[in-house]
């Protein structure tokens, strides 16, 4: 099940009209990592989850 940074991605990415290749290029992660965040996998950092929530912040 997403969880609630999943979802934040998912809605940016509905928003934008990006894909997870072109989210992931823009933002500085691997397409592997942002896959397992939606897939539900909490295997990201506070850290990362901190960077990402500032990206989605400055390109909304």
């Amino acid at each position: 099940m997403p969880n609630k940074l999943a979802e934040l991605i998912i809605q940016y990415q509905k928003k934008t009209d990006k894909n997870d290749s072109q989210f992931a290029f823009e933002s500085h992660f691997t397409v592997e990592k942002i896959h397992n965040i939606k897939a539900g996998k909490n295997d990201y950092t506070a850290d990362e989850e901190r960077r990402i929530i500032q990206y989605i912040k400055d390109h909304a």
